[in-house]
């Protein structure tokens, strides 16, 4: 006896169905982030892929966002990268509107910035400098931009 499968998914009436587009956003969104962090902490992704039981390739289409991660591979790589599950969809526009916008904006490029290897290096000579001269220091830097 054959069974016909059906394709057609039933909703529950007053909800409509998912936005695909929204969904890969949020896989690519994901993905971005996982990156971010596992550079921040300067881990390979064979060492990330190893904590939590997948391969580096894996690893590679999770961080492109063409692999959804399931929410078990999820926790474990929050675990490994020492974040909180909700680190990972902190930057998914929400309800806050435009408000918001300019200053979320500015906060992912200055988090994308410290993940790079400029950024480790400016972040690690920075902590370096002893508190007291922290804020001539900046003072310093900042004159710099003026001038640009």
């Amino acid at each position: 006896m054959q069974h016909k499968i059906s394709t057609t998914v039933a909703f529950v009436e007053g909800h409509s169905a998912p936005n695909l587009d929204s969904n890969r956003s949020v896989d690519k969104e994901v993905g971005k982030r996982i990156k971010r962090r596992r550079q921040q902490l300067r881990m390979s992704q064979t060492a990330l892929g190893a904590a939590v039981g997948v391969s580096f390739q894996q690893i590679q289409k999770y961080e492109r966002g063409a692999n959804r991660v399931s929410s078990s591979v999820l926790y474990g790589i929050a675990q490994t990268l020492d974040v909180v599950i909700t680190y990972f969809f902190e930057n998914l526009s929400t309800s806050a509107g435009a408000d918001n916008a300019e200053l979320n904006q500015k906060a992912v490029v200055r988090e994308e910035f410290v993940a790079t290897e400029e950024g480790q290096r400016l972040v690690d000579a920075f902590m370096a400098v002893p508190k007291k001269m922290r804020p001539k220091f900046i003072s310093l830097l900042a004159t710099f931009g003026n001038d640009i």
